[in-house]
């Protein structure tokens, strides 16, 4: 009878087991769409979502699956000041000094494509990069448009291009790309249009104001779209005008912030072209560093005016408005020891701010004297290096994160 009982009881604690997996496999979805719901989703919600059970682990940690679920950060795009542009991968060892001059240039994400295809890259955002297309386009007198630039996606080896856009009397400061998959499947290229003083007619004393009132340039943003395959400019309407530097910009719940020109506020662009001041001045306490996102939360990092080897990480709090308050989430002091040896002591002054982790609670440093980039947890408050480049007194880093997608917007074609 108790041999009965024990059986029994196994039985349902069998059926249960089985239950519960099959309730957390999802009843009724195949493999193919728990993996594209889960490709939906951030990537730290993934590694919570493999402790679910026993299948899930095994169906998220599948080779075949692993490259369709959400990324994090594998290496950057390090802008030095002439805007030359190397790639730091995170995964491989870092570029070494040679023997004779000069550094041994890693590999780009963005090799794979045609010789006479691309150029330098511009920018990067979620996975997708964007080229100058220097050698590409049909000039002459061939009735396509000239392609300026070309948009590839490194992880797929995919790519396409975007067409010319010319506007008399305006220059290109600065070109952006905006794309969040979770948002929509199509991409945006921004150009940020100022002025072109050589095109200006105006008189001698108009001159001395356009050099006086340098933010008086801005002529406003020209929006590409990759689902109309057309450029629309957007006269600038604002009292305020956005900061070139890729450091000052971030791509963001589908709008592009910036750091306004007299580093008082952060302001949003959305891809109609609709300007606002959406959030609060950020804090003036000193140097503007950079703006990011992480976990999907808008960051804001600057330098002390009293003391230039301190960090400040301010968080966005979230407000019924839209609007929020910047509420201060870390100190660094980039001099107090936080790396193994002593020379890191003699350069904490011109250690700053390189990137945010967009999916953990670490920070990237870069100390431009030594040319070294460095990740610093601010749990564990401590830091190593994970990347070497030409030490250079201006600088960027975009973090590239590989995306899996198949898009139909990038179908290798030129313009």
């Amino acid at each position: 009878m108790e041999e009965a009982r024990d059986t029994k009881k196994k039985r349902s604690l069998a059926v249960t087991s089985s239950a519960s997996t099959a309730a957390a496999t999802g009843v009724g979805l195949t493999d193919d769409h728990i993996v594209d719901i889960l490709s939906r989703v951030p990537v730290k919600s993934i590694c919570r979502f493999k402790c679910v059970s026993p299948s899930w682990r095994s169906l998220i940690s599948h080779p075949d699956n692993r490259k369709k679920l959400p990324q994090t950060v594998t290496g950057f795009f390090y802008f030095d000041e002439f805007d030359s542009c190397t790639f730091v991968s995170l995964l491989a060892e870092p570029p070494r000094r040679t023997t004779g001059r000069g550094w041994v240039r890693p590999r780009s994400p963005c090799d794979f494509l045609p010789a006479n295809t691309g150029g330098g890259v511009v920018d990067c955002c979620n996975g997708l990069v964007l080229l100058n297309n220097s050698r590409g386009g049909g000039g002459g007198g061939g009735s396509e448009p000239r392609a300026s630039y070309v948009v590839c996606n490194p992880a797929t080896e995919k790519w396409t291009t975007v067409p010319a856009s010319t506007r008399a009397g305006k220059i290109c400061s600065a070109s952006i790309l905006c794309f969040d998959p979770a948002i929509s499947p199509h991409f945006h290229v921004v150009q940020l249009l100022d002025r072109d003083p050589e095109a200006d007619e105006a008189d001698d004393e108009e001159e001395e104001d356009w050099f006086a009132e340098e933010s008086s340039q801005f002529e406003g943003f020209n929006i590409y779209s990759s689902e109309t395959g057309a450029w629309v400019f957007h006269p600038h309407d604002s009292h305020w005008s956005p900061v070139a530097h890729r450091s000052r910009r971030i791509f963001f719940n589908g709008q592009l912030h910036f750091v306004t020109g007299d580093d008082g506020a952060v302001a949003a662009l959305d891809m109609k072209g609709q300007q606002k001041r959406r959030v609060i001045p950020v804090p003036r306490s000193g140097e503007v560093q950079l703006i990011g996102h992480s976990q999907g939360r808008l960051l804001y990092a600057n330098r002390d005016a009293r003391n230039a080897s301190k960090l400040s990480i301010y968080v966005l709090g979230e407000g019924g408005n839209g609007n929020g308050r910047w509420t201060l989430k870390h100190c660094v002091e980039t001099s107090s020891g936080l790396f193994a040896g002593e020379e890191y002591l003699q350069s904490g002054l011109l250690v700053g701010v390189a990137a945010i982790h967009p999916h953990g609670d670490s920070v990237f440093l870069f100390d431009s004297l030594q040319g070294r980039l460095m990740s610093y947890g601010m749990g564990s408050r401590r830091g190593h290096v994970v990347g070497n480049v030409e030490e250079s007194p201006l600088w960027s880093f975009v973090p590239y994160v590989p995306l899996y997608l198949e898009m139909a917007a990038l179908e290798n074609s030129k313009n």
